[in-house]
């Protein structure tokens, strides 16, 4: 206890317990996104690449405290690179009030930095994650929610090369920005 005259007061420490969140709980964080900014579907695959990126690059590990906010920055990037009318850093703080739109600038940058600011996704590399999540919700019988939350239909060569035109476009910017830079 510490005091002042008149008045005491006690440091005790609080721990935050956190729990491996259920697939429901982690689809409610993912629609309530979706829903709010009106996401495309393929943004949930970019999604998923840059996170598992994220993942083998800086060794991040999902964990039950720090699965909403790699979510969350994964999404944002993906939607930047993906979306013609992307998502605003604000809507995500919006939707997320919990995350400060500071927090979620910060977390952009550390994501990026982490990932060496790497966001090219080839098209060969897009269809292996489609069909791969295609195939796993064939089988876990997953289909009916992930369309529900994102819309999605049948992926085309024409939309895996978009994906593939749209990522080399924002890894040219981004290699211009960081040779400015130094």
């Amino acid at each position: 206890p510490m005091g002042r005259p008149g008045v005491i007061y006690g440091h005790r420490k609080i721990k935050v317990e956190y729990k491996v969140p259920t697939v429901e709980e982690i689809y409610d964080f993912g629609h309530q996104l979706f829903k709010a900014v009106q996401l495309s579907s393929e943004c949930s695959i970019v999604c998923l690449i840059y996170v598992e990126r994220l993942m083998e690059t800086a060794k991040v590990p999902l964990l039950a405290d720090t699965w909403k906010p790699i979510f969350m920055a994964g999404l944002l990037l993906a939607s930047k690179v993906w979306q013609d009318l992307s998502s605003w850093n604000i809507e995500f703080a919006s939707v997320y009030p919990q995350f400060s739109l500071e927090a979620i600038n910060r977390l952009e940058l550390q994501f990026l930095k982490n990932v060496k600011w790497d966001l090219y996704i080839s098209s060969s590399l897009y269809a292996k994650y489609y069909f791969a999540l295609r195939s796993l919700l064939e089988k876990q019988n997953f289909r009916q929610r992930y369309n529900r939350m994102t819309g999605v239909g049948g992926v085309t060569a024409s939309e895996a090369m978009k994906v593939q035109k749209r990522t080399e476009r924002v890894k040219e910017e981004a290699l211009v920005q960081l040779s400015r830079s130094m």
